[in-house]
């Protein structure tokens, strides 16, 4: 397929283009609203174009990744399905930011939003072990260094009318996003933001979410100096599943059973470029006219809970609900169909053109737990 890709941050350089070579794509375009840095990227990795002219993003291309600033994102995606072509979005799809949801029809263009984590081996393996259970308390800790100053390019992160938010929208919206997977939907949010950026984005968010089951998870997100921590934990029925770090693919089970400690411990490590299983389950999704693993109905509900935190964090951390479902809304495909007997369910996937820039062999993307 060729691709046109919009946008020429970090991701892109680091992970969205490398993903696309590997996987034997042809990206044909980059765009940007400064046409030099675009047509500098697009040099760094091979791409024919780079270019600030966006009537070209949608022409002569099978297929669009939108990876700009978080404002953009809606207004782009909906320009690329207005079109007939399949989308690809970052996330948070809008954020904090209040836009209205992108309708999704049957039979139309695919569209997803870039929750990669989905795929993640051992995230995978914890949905198996949790399958038939009852847990009660989900415990979500994330911390990372992150202070842009005002010259950094990555300081419009801090601008919640560019970026839809701060750490909640910038790297707890996976873990949110995870919970949505293992849990479905969650009923009511409480939050408490706080040690905000000059233009308004939090540094740190404390959230509780509330199911009718009884299920409560406390998302813990901040962006400080401290040592970094990224644990995703849930227990309950006496039995305890943790992720020590999140992207370590170190998961261990353990259960009391009649008297006498269980453990259980597995070492399923993610891709080196998670965008890579990412885009090879869009290219399937594509193929077989089935949504990709987070469709955009999927990626929305962590925008309600983004908007919700807000409005209970205004409101002194008061309870929020939630809307009411969406009885539209498109579910992805379950991750784990795929799961064979080791549990992974990651096919290995060979590159056909390995990236040889200098971009494209850095390593991972920013190291904001995004």
């Amino acid at each position: 397929m060729r691709w046109a890709v919009a946008g020429y941050g970090d991701v892109v350089e680091r992970r969205v283009l490398p993903a696309l070579w590997a996987l034997g794509q042809e990206p044909v375009r980059v765009w940007g609203r400064d046409g030099r840095r675009a047509a500098r990227v697009a040099a760094r990795h091979e791409v024919p174009y780079g270019t600030d002219d966006e009537q070209s993003l949608t022409r002569g291309v099978d297929a669009v990744y939108v990876a700009t600033p978080v404002v953009r994102h809606v207004p782009l995606v909906r320009r690329v399905l207005a079109e007939g072509l399949p989308v690809l979005v970052e996330k948070p799809l809008a954020g904090g930011l209040l836009t209205e949801a992108v309708p999704e029809t049957d039979g139309g263009p695919c569209a997803g939003v870039a929750y990669y984590r989905r795929l993640a081996p051992a995230v995978r393996r914890l949905r198996r072990e949790l399958a038939g259970g009852a847990p009660d308390h989900v415990e979500v800790r994330f911390r990372c260094a992150f202070d842009p100053g005002p010259a950094h390019p990555m300081r419009w992160r801090t601008d919640p009318a560019l970026s839809g938010g701060g750490v909640l929208a910038d790297a707890a919206s996976h873990r949110i996003d995870l919970l949505h997977l293992l849990f479905g939907r969650a009923d009511e949010v409480r939050a408490r933001l706080g040690r905000r950026f000059p233009a308004g984005a939090e540094r740190s968010a404390d959230v509780e979410l509330r199911w009718a089951s009884g299920l409560r998870a406390r998302v813990l997100a901040e962006w400080s100096d401290a040592p970094p921590v990224d644990v995703f934990e849930v227990s309950g029925g006496g039995r305890v599943c943790t992720l020590a770090r999140l992207d370590s693919g170190h998961l261990r089970c353990g259960a009391t059973v009649r008297g006498a400690r269980e453990e259980a411990e597995w070492l399923l490590p993610p891709a080196l470029n998670p965008h890579q299983p990412l885009v090879a389950d869009f290219l399937e999704a594509v193929a077989d006219g089935r949504p990709p693993v987070c469709p955009l109905s999927q990626g929305r509900l962590v925008d309600e809970v983004l908007v919700a935190a807000e409005r209970s964090s205004a409101a002194d951390g008061a309870p929020v609900r939630l809307p009411p479902a969406d009885r539209g809304a498109t579910p992805g495909p379950n991750p784990d169909d795929a799961l064979d007997g080791t549990g992974d369910g990651t096919p290995p996937l060979t590159p056909r053109r390995p990236p040889t820039t200098p971009a494209a062999t850095a390593g991972p993307a920013r190291p904001t737990g995004a």
